[in-house]
């Protein structure tokens, strides 16, 4: 990447234009790619924007007072006007294709958990409409009828998944409120459907990665027009033209009458604020604390960081790799000298040890020493021994592992067959462990 790159996704497209987010806000850049336009500049996350049928209104869901609404704005960018006031949880869809209407899928007016329910609102305002087809989050209108998605998500939080919330296309071919189940039979997650004349297009992971399907208006003459194997196609939406999606951090555009989809060569000018340094209140952010055995310092885990502090003077030191490892369970020592911590350097969590210099020492801190290797699990707890250099910790696998840090060598002394357990801690001579056990 370049520093003109960035994340680029859910995508909407209008003739010659697409939109799209990137650092919370909205950009808008030509189908051919190029130099984006930011057209948003807002506090907190704005998100599914869907363009209306001539491509100068941009519908959008925004947080800018509290809570998910829909807003609209010129697709040129300035004010945006909030259309909505339902304090719920919503995505913009799409619009109707005289322009008039918004449709938006609102879990208004449910109970939790129950999944959305499909709204129109008119782009020129007033009061939302409920649409009288029960649980739903698609809605597409085209040649075909009216298609509607039930348990629509994104398929790449929930990779190759096959239970009964596996994405549903239900069709109103007659425009007679009666709808057919379609594709019953494709064993996969299917997402995103939109018409291109008379077949309907849809993602679907069936083959095993999210790519790009259509099929006829009765779920025949089934195709494929993506093949993406590493990372899957999200966020597709359409124009009645052509199909834009996103692929990992990237846009692709597929036009049925140009064959294969193709990345779109995007840059977005930003001083990209998300990676910019910044200092937040370490309270928010505290994940663990230890005491030094002399009881003069404390070892905090922030962020994932380790850092050491007196307790009444001295600067805070952080220890380990500045940046790009994730530490926990930070632990001193009995000897008040070193600490072990969980640090994923290697890609993988192993146990670390720390040695820590005096406070007026000009010596660099010199390297961990890591031990690999060991099957320790995902370790949820960890304490280090009153005596000697050892440590005992509880992973997920509801097991008791002990750990010699000198010989690098670890023993499961326990495991609860029922759940996890209960507590743990040390006697004082280092000898024996008493935890807690679900019988």
């Amino acid at each position: 990447m370049t520093g003109l790159d960035g994340y680029y996704r859910e995508p909407t497209i209008a003739g010659e234009r697409i939109v799209f987010v990137c650092e919370t806000d909205l950009w808008s850049v030509s189908t051919e790619g190029g130099r984006a336009l930011r057209l948003t500049s807002h506090v907190v996350h704005a998100r599914s924007p869907a363009l209306s049928p001539d491509g100068s209104q941009l519908a959008f869901v925004g947080r800018e007072e509290g809570v998910f609404e829909v807003y609209l704005q010129s697709a040129e960018g300035g004010l945006a006007k909030r259309l909505t006031w339902q304090g719920a949880y919503c995505l913009v869809l799409g619009w109707s294709e005289d322009g008039e209407w918004i449709h938006y899928a609102s879990h208004a007016g449910v109970m939790p958990r129950l999944g959305p329910r499909l709204w129109r609102v008119r782009a020129s305002g007033g009061a939302p409409e409920l649409l009288p087809y029960g649980p739903a989050a698609r809605l597409v209108d085209g040649a075909g009828g009216r298609v509607l998605g039930r348990n629509i998500g994104d398929p790449a939080r929930w990779k190759r998944y096959r239970g009964g919330r596996t994405g549903e296309l239900w069709i109103d071919r007659e425009g007679k409120g009666e709808f057919s189940r379609l594709l019953s039979d494709l064993r996969g997650n299917v997402a995103d459907p939109a018409w291109i004349g008379a077949r309907l297009y849809f993602l679907s992971d069936h083959e095993g990665h999210g790519n790009l399907y259509s099929c006829d208006p009765h779920g025949a003459d089934l195709r494929r027009h993506s093949h993406h194997e590493d990372v899957y196609a999200r966020n597709a939406k359409s124009d009645g033209k052509r199909i834009v999606y996103q692929v990992a951090a990237e846009l692709w555009l597929f036009d049925p009458a140009g064959g294969a989809p193709r990345k779109l060569p995007i840059t977005t000018a930003s001083s990209k604020p998300q990676l910019q340094r910044r200092f937040v209140s370490p309270s928010r952010y505290l994940e663990g604390v230890d005491v030094h055995p002399k009881a003069h310092s404390v070892a905090l885990t922030v962020r994932g960081k380790p850092y050491t502090c007196g307790l009444w003077e001295g600067e805070v030191v952080q220890h380990g790799v500045r940046d790009g490892v994730r530490y926990r369970l930070t632990s001193y020592l009995p000897d008040g000298e070193s600490f072990v911590a969980l640090a994923d350097t290697s890609g993988e969590e192993e146990l670390e040890l720390q040695r820590l210099l005096p406070r007026d020492s000009a010596e660099e801190a010199p390297e961990p020493e890591r031990l690999e290797g060991l099957d320790l699990g995902r370790p949820i707890s960890m304490e280090a021994a009153p005596v000697g250099k050892q440590v005992a910790l509880v992973n997920q696998r509801h097991e008791l592992i002990h750990v010699d840090l000198e010989a690098k060598t670890s023993k499961v002394l326990d495991r609860c067959e029922y759940g996890r357990l209960l507590g743990f801690c040390w006697s004082p001579d280092g000898r024996w462990i008493a935890y807690g056990y679900r019988g």
